[in-house]
């Protein structure tokens, strides 16, 4: 099958794959946001939340507002566990 559009997954490559888009967002305080405010100037501000959430999901295994996300960044999980409660 033929990808309808090429240009979105040489995008989605750039920004998960490549360490020149890795590097523009992945090791910022803020990760989600740092590449939203990238996508936003190519995207528009909802859709570039959407593939935002998406794409760090694909690179960092687990979403922006999970409790896995929180004790990445350092700070303490919502409840006493982390996982299905």
């Amino acid at each position: 099958m033929v990808d309808a559009n090429p240009a979105d997954n040489e995008l989605k490559r750039y920004w998960t794959k490549d360490p020149r888009g890795l590097a523009k967002w992945v090791n910022k305080p803020h990760p989600w946001t740092s590449l939203k405010n990238q996508l936003r100037k190519y995207v528009g501000e909802e859709r570039a939340k959407r593939i935002a959430t998406t794409w760090y999901h694909d690179v960092f295994g687990y979403y922006p507002g999970s409790d896995l996300a929180r004790v990445a960044r350092g700070e303490k999980p919502r409840g006493n566990r982390i996982g299905p409660g």
